[in-house]
């Protein structure tokens, strides 16, 4: 069953994250002084390892970020282990092993500027004012602002004891390189780059919500859109006081930048579980199946993401019936000709059948990543097609009583019965409500099976009935099939509401701060309203102008005050 609303819900945690209830009924959203626009509290956030990471290559340049990259010391969790949202992880909770693998870059970074100074530092000559210089100028883009005049003097401090000092009685030296080493690792372990603070300007007035700081608001800008910190032109518009009057110019600029894509794209890929196709293989038997689909899959998945994140509307995410497929893919998967053009290695774009495929809702890499080899049921695939598109999560089957039994007896039953069968049981239950969106959604991905190929009989030989009445959220009418389905969906408010809330989320950064998407009954999930509002209100219906009204939002710009 999903939540007792059986509405949208968060697909992170739980509580109500100041934006919607728990299920409970709520005061509709008053506008811009509601107090649930804003979301997150006063807060300190610890870098991520890839944060710390990418802050490295800000810093010092890729091969100071490689060194650590490959360092057998340290485990940075491959990209198949990440869960939305990613700079939320497990590695930015503080413990004992976040700070041994933050000091362990501490040393690893300062190791590659002793064998690589004149390189990183740019001096000529190992001069004491040389590495001054550098580490004064390093200290302004590690501070993410500009070092207060105590924290200048404690660098030069730390420096010149690094160079000389008296231990013991006895008088110790090091060279230029070996002090200007230690300094950096103090650097790269200090708590000014490791934390980023979200408590708004010193002073400020006591009120419900502050606004963040501008150098503040640059690192929330920076980690949102591309997961690093923030760079020389965010900083320039700190140091001059300019940044809240020129974010969307900054957001715009940001945006068009390789490295905004490629994070973001990479942000859609997790929540969408692409990034679990390395992986895809231990659930299901792929025997029989060509080498290398999983590879060629996620090659499609992001090829596909960045033609539709970048070039074109939000809603082509899940109606959009353009693909680039190599030939393993079309005539193994999809069942097409090879495109002209097409190889082993060669994507092309391709034209799927109007009446089969429709954007992610049919992608083959989305179906295999899901699980759904693996499984049978028809809600299983509903409620994971309901959680992604529509943002509705289903709680464990834990309700007593005959519920419950009906909900273990079809689980018992699931190779027996065909997905209308299911479907028309449940039709009785008294978890019908719940179950009318992702059983609907279980019908029409019945066509497919767990790789993603489309087929007209199950694996028990019975025809597959595709049609289904549209879930309540998405309207009345009947669906024939997932294509009907996805362009449901894709003119569905209930979808920009869903995707609002993916982007929002990932801007919190923090996976306790929960965003709650809109529910169909109630008002609630004002901060997500307010997002979809501003996004609808313009004539760029892209992603890029859905993060933008992320940014404009009070939610990424206030936070609530702490006692």
């Amino acid at each position: 069953m999903l939540a007792a609303s059986c509405g949208g819900r968060s697909t992170v945690g739980a509580g109500t994250g100041g934006a919607g209830g728990a299920g409970g009924a709520e005061a509709a959203c008053t506008g811009p002084a509601d107090p649930r626009l804003v979301v997150a509290p006063q807060r300190i956030l610890l870098l991520t390892l890839p944060q710390v990471v990418s802050t490295v290559e800000y810093l010092l340049g890729g091969g100071a970020a490689e060194r650590v990259r490959s360092s057998q010391e340290l485990e940075i969790s491959p990209d198949s282990r990440r869960r939305f949202p990613p700079s939320g992880g497990d590695d930015a909770a503080i413990s004992e092993a976040a700070v041994v693998s933050r000091d362990q870059v501490g040393q690893i970074v300062g190791q590659y500027l002793h064998e690589n100074f004149a390189t990183v530092t740019k001096c000529a000559t190992a001069t004491d004012a040389c590495a001054l210089d550098f580490l004064n100028t390093l200290a302004t883009r590690a501070y993410r602002r500009d070092p207060t005049p105590d924290e200048r003097a404690a660098l030069r401090d730390l420096y010149a004891e690094l160079r000389e000092q008296e231990i013991n009685g006895y008088r110790i030296t090091a060279t230029v390189e070996e002090a200007t080493q230690y300094a950096l690792y103090a650097l790269i372990t200090s708590p000014q780059l490791l934390w980023r603070y979200e408590v708004g300007p010193p002073g400020a007035a006591p009120a419900a919500d502050v606004r963040l700081s501008e150098d503040e608001l640059a690192s929330a800008v920076s980690f949102f859109l591309t997961d690093g910190p923030p760079d020389d032109q965010l900083l320039a518009a700190v140091r001059s006081g300019t940044l809240f009057a020129t974010l969307d110019q900054h957001i715009a600029r940001i945006l068009d930048t390789p490295m905004a894509h490629r994070w973001l794209r990479s942000v859609i890929e997790i929540y969408f579980e692409l990034n679990q196709l390395p992986v895809a293989t231990q659930v299901g038997d792929w025997t029989g199946l060509p080498g290398g689909l999983l590879d060629d899959m996620q090659t499609e998945a992001r090829l596909f993401l960045e033609q539709v994140l970048w070039q074109e509307e939000l809603n082509a995410l899940v109606d959009s019936r353009v693909t680039f497929l190599n030939a393993g893919l079309a005539t193994a998967i999809y069942d097409v000709p090879a495109p002209a053009g097409a190889s082993d290695t060669a994507f092309v774009t391709t034209l799927l059948p109007s009446d089969r495929r429709a954007g992610l809702l049919t992608n083959a890499g989305f179906l295999a990543a899901s699980g759904l080899s693996g499984k049978v049921g028809v809600g299983v695939r509903g409620q994971q097609a309901a959680a992604a598109f529509l943002c509705m999560t289903a709680p464990p089957l834990t309700t007593p009583g005959p519920v419950l039994d009906q909900q273990t007896a079809e689980i018992a039953r699931l190779g027996t019965t065909t997905a209308q069968q299911q479907v028309g049981a449940r039709r009785k239950a008294e978890c019908l409500g719940c179950h009318a969106t992702m059983d609907a959604l279980g019908v029409v991905l019945d066509a497919y099976d767990g790789f993603g190929r489309y087929r007209t009989v199950d694996a028990r030989g019975e025809a597959i009935d595709a049609r289904t009445p549209l879930p309540p959220i998405l309207g009345s009418g009947t669906a024939d099939g997932a294509v009907a389905m996805a362009e449901a969906i894709a003119r569905s408010p209930a979808f920009v509401d869903c995707m609002a809330r993916v982007v929002l989320q990932q801007a919190m950064t923090d996976a306790s701060t929960v965003v709650e998407v809109p529910l169909p009954e109630q008002q609630a999930g004002c901060a997500v309203a307010d997002v979809a509002t501003r996004f609808a209100a313009g004539n760029d219906q892209t992603f890029a102008a859905l993060v933008r009204a992320t940014a404009a939002s009070p939610a990424f710009v206030q936070r609530r005050v702490t006692p």
